[in-house]
């Protein structure tokens, strides 16, 4: 009893803390419950009124809503349309990834609806009505030297979130943080490899070639250029 009352105390304080912090313009929050309920990797369908919201969990901390429902022909969306970090339309087979939402292949022509989400004390916040901020205008990335030498760093762009890596002083590449395995985000990079650390997959930082773990694929590479001390897509 006393569990469930920090449990309903909990949700309770993380919408109060949404509320008085202010959402995005013309949102409503939603607490859609804790976290831990999603597994990374997997989806979860919500009904919050008369919206269905499927979440999609990237990372540890990282999520993805959308409007659950295909854009083409309107056919609904569930957690079962999730596989491999792509979400699938039931209807005309439109292909979508599930990290941003954009539109891979198939008769439609625009990305899912964005719902923007957001964690409070162990809770995930959704805002109706709100779309998560635009990318960098004009391609651009981040400073180059935000990136660690022998290391990498994540960051979001027009092609999804990437990670862009610099395996040597002056010597940067990006590629898709979006694991081919599961569809997790992929967690850190050395000097040599990229790692997912939902099931130990390992990529390359000199192409993005598998070299270890349950991946078959390499992860995509995304071209970029740097330009007065700044990354961009190239």
């Amino acid at each position: 009893m006393a569990i469930q009352r920090r449990s309903l105390l909990g949700g309770v304080l993380a919408l109060a803390a949404m509320v008085l912090a202010g959402p995005p313009a013309f949102g409503n929050p939603v607490n859609l419950g804790r976290i831990s309920q999603i597994k990374n990797g997997t989806a979860k369908l919500f009904s919050v009124a008369s919206a269905r919201i499927l979440v999609f969990r990237r990372s540890a901390k990282k999520f993805s809503g959308f409007i659950a429902t295909c854009p083409s022909d309107e056919t609904k969306l569930t957690a079962a349309n999730v596989r491999g970090g792509r979400i699938t339309c039931p209807g005309d087979s439109s292909i979508f990834n599930a990290a941003t939402g954009a539109r891979i292949s198939g008769p439609a022509t625009s990305s899912l609806e964005k719902v923007y989400l957001k964690i409070t004390n162990g809770f995930l916040i959704a805002t109706l009505g709100a779309t998560a901020a635009p990318a960098p205008s004009a391609g651009q990335l981040v400073e180059s030297s935000k990136v660690p030498v022998g290391g990498g760093l994540k960051v979001s762009s027009s092609q999804g979130v990437l990670m862009i890596v610099q395996p040597t002083r002056g010597n940067f590449a990006a590629y898709s943080a979006i694991c081919t395995h599961a569809g997790c985000e992929v967690s850190r990079a050395t000097a040599a490899a990229i790692i997912c650390t939902c099931h130990d997959s390992e990529f390359s930082t000199s192409d993005g070639a598998r070299i270890a773990g349950p991946a078959s694929r390499p992860l995509k590479k995304v071209a970029v250029v740097e330009r007065n001390g700044m990354l961009f897509l190239a």
